[in-house]
């Protein structure tokens, strides 16, 4: 049982990898899931001067215990120059615990976040922008079962 995991060295390696293909984009917003994983692979794609903007709502599904998160005042703690101030104490997935004690998102909860994200994406214009997420959250959203640190388009219709 890790919550919260860190990237191992071949997720390192993974996302310094991909840092050359996300230099050829034309990125300028940077939107980031709050879970450590999420924050090395951001740090080590963009580099960690960039801005990032933490958002629970591009969080990966609840059902392990590696997609339960860390608190805001850890998070800013392991990260002083990210803001974790908006994010609620729990802001991961809650809900009934299974046998392991892990509030496994149901699929419908996950779909219904990503739509409204997706929605506001659409709605307010936003482009030119990488979101720093997870597979079941890249899957809900385009289709793709994306490799580790795969760079998928996503265009909102």
């Amino acid at each position: 049982m890790l919550f919260d995991s860190k990237l191992s060295e071949l997720g390192e390696q993974q996302a310094r990898n991909a840092r050359k293909q996300a230099e050829d984009l034309d990125i300028t917003n940077i939107i980031v899931s709050p879970f450590t994983r999420t924050l090395q692979t951001a740090s080590l794609m963009f580099g960690a001067n960039r801005k990032f903007v933490i958002n629970a709502d591009v969080r990966e599904q609840l059902s392990n215990s590696c997609d339960v998160g860390s608190p805001p005042h850890e998070l800013a703690s392991a990260y002083p120059s990210l803001d974790f101030s908006h994010l609620a104490e729990r802001w991961w997935h809650e809900g009934e615990k299974d046998h392991r004690g892990i509030s496994v998102e149901p699929h419908e909860v996950l779909q219904k976040r990503v739509d409204e994200y997706a929605e506001s994406l659409k709605r307010d214009g936003i482009h030119s922008t990488a979101i720093v997420t997870h597979g079941n959250y890249i899957h809900a959203m385009t289709g793709v079962r994306a490799d580790n640190c795969q760079i998928v388009e996503f265009k909102p219709l």
